[in-house]
């Protein structure tokens, strides 16, 4: 083979090694939109679609509501994470987190509106809020829902510092410990039994009565996706993967 011959063989394998390399690229991106931790470091970088809070949650007798935040995925889809916020007790009483076509997002959407009115909100400012609900909770003792943590990733790059606005919780500074659906009488007795450990008889409110939860209309069982599973690799590693402020 002449060196020129050994030349040009040299640059077509050189070349057919970088179309692998990024056919495998390529092919890893892909697999890692399969799974939620995937997901969340894919959204992490992506464009902001939509910041919700339910109106509930700003109203001061209430304080009990959702924050709702959208990322762009690289395959066209959008992640969302919905968090219920307790803002009189509990802080992040439940979180939800799940991949979708934008069309789709706005169908449930425009469900939930019928029982849970939201609007938008600067992202910094729902940022803060919920880190100041996880805050206020955690007073008491009470620590937010096993997912918050491992969806934190949908808040990289939004600078909570940003917001100005105080947000107040509680009945009057007090935390106020209202019943839900989902509760029952042995959640109810912790709950009360924390409260009197952390701040004592006649610091703390309560009202036992039916509240509201995440079924709420958002979903619709014929929506053409799967529930949100506790995904395992949501457990390793994922603040390494996306840096957070």
């Amino acid at each position: 083979m002449s060196a020129k011959e050994q030349k040009r063989q040299k640059k077509l394998a050189k070349k057919r090694s970088k179309e692998l390399a990024k056919k495998k690229e390529e092919a890893r991106a892909k697999n890692a939109l399969q799974s939620l931790s995937g997901q969340l470091v894919s959204a992490s970088s992506g464009a902001i679609e939509r910041c919700l809070i339910s109106e509930s949650l700003l109203d001061p007798d209430q304080k009990f509501g959702s924050v709702l935040i959208s990322r762009k995925l690289q395959d066209g889809r959008v992640l969302f994470v919905r968090l219920l916020i307790d803002g009189m007790c509990l802080g992040v009483k439940d979180v939800d987190a799940k991949a979708c076509f934008p069309s789709m997002l706005s169908e449930m959407l425009d469900r939930m509106a019928e029982v849970d009115a939201m609007q938008d909100a600067i992202p910094s400012a729902a940022r803060k809020l919920v880190e100041s609900a996880v805050a206020f909770a955690d007073q008491f003792g009470f620590k937010p829902h096993d997912l918050y943590l491992k969806t934190m990733p949908i808040w990289n790059d939004i600078d909570a510092s940003l917001c100005e606005t105080e947000f107040l919780f509680g009945n009057d500074g007090k935390p106020h410990f209202i019943s839900g659906p989902y509760d029952t009488a042995t959640t109810i007795a912790a709950t009360m039994m924390q409260l009197e450990e952390s701040v004592g008889e006649g610091n703390y409110d309560f009202t036992i009565e039916n509240g509201g939860g995440m079924n709420d209309g958002m979903y619709d069982p014929s929506d053409d996706y799967s529930p949100m599973i506790d995904d395992s690799e949501l457990d390793v590693g994922i603040d390494e993967d996306v840096p957070m402020r």
